[in-house]
């Protein structure tokens, strides 16, 4: 799900969301689209297939070819999607909000978004993601790491979660703090989103949307 084009110059001003799937992400790219900003999501792996072909290549910047648009949301690959007809089959999975390293190397004067979410509730919309099809084919594609039941999964993905969140604030606390924003989904106040991105982008419609909420 795309929508309009920009400057590929690396200096542009980027936006790229760096939490996990399952926490917003689509109503973040509504967000962008409401307010005339270009916005990608997804692209059905490719995103973050380029990601990590690239930081394997040592390819700069890391989304070369694919990164003429303002905001990036949905930065995952999971093999075996999209379903029935996959174009992912021989990848790993790529949760590739965990390069935000390399992205603000290649991009160094973007913004960074952390959303977040009370992690239980993360791991349940996961678990219920496309009727747990999206669970099933991330224990597969682990399995080989000697994840093999929901349980372990669950822990993984848990400590996944902690893992990236330590490492993102870590870095964020003494580099480029002004370019990054923690939003919690629930708890954090539109009002600080449209404040973090209105210092460089136009934002006629400040009104954060939640589509896909999952269910109490």
């Amino acid at each position: 799900m795309t929508a309009g084009n920009q400057t590929s110059d690396p200096a542009t001003p980027r936006i790229f969301l760096i939490g996990f799937n399952k926490c917003g992400t689509t109503s973040f790219h509504n967000f962008f689209l409401a307010n005339g900003l270009s916005s990608v999501h997804w692209r059905a792996n490719t995103l973050a297939m380029t990601i990590h072909r690239h930081r394997q290549q040592d390819h700069w910047p890391v989304l070369d070819g694919l990164d003429h648009w303002t905001a990036y949301t949905d930065m995952i690959c999971l093999p075996g999607t999209p379903w029935n007809h996959s174009n992912s089959s021989e990848q790993p999975v790529i949760e590739a909000c965990r390069y935000f390293r390399e992205l603000h190397s290649s991009y160094p004067n973007s913004l960074f978004i952390l959303n977040s979410r009370d992690p239980e509730r993360w791991v349940e919309s996961r678990l219920r993601h496309d009727d747990g099809r999206f669970a099933q084919a991330y224990l597969e594609a682990i399995r080989h790491e000697g994840i093999d039941d929901k349980s372990a999964l669950c822990e993984r993905w848990l400590n996944d979660w902690d893992n990236h969140h330590s490492d993102v604030l870590g870095y964020f606390a003494t580099i480029a703090t002004d370019q990054f924003l923690f939003f919690q989904l629930g708890s954090t106040p539109p009002s600080e989103l449209a404040s973090f991105l209105g210092r460089y982008f136009s934002l006629p419609s400040p009104q954060f949307p939640h589509h896909h909420k999952s269910p109490v």
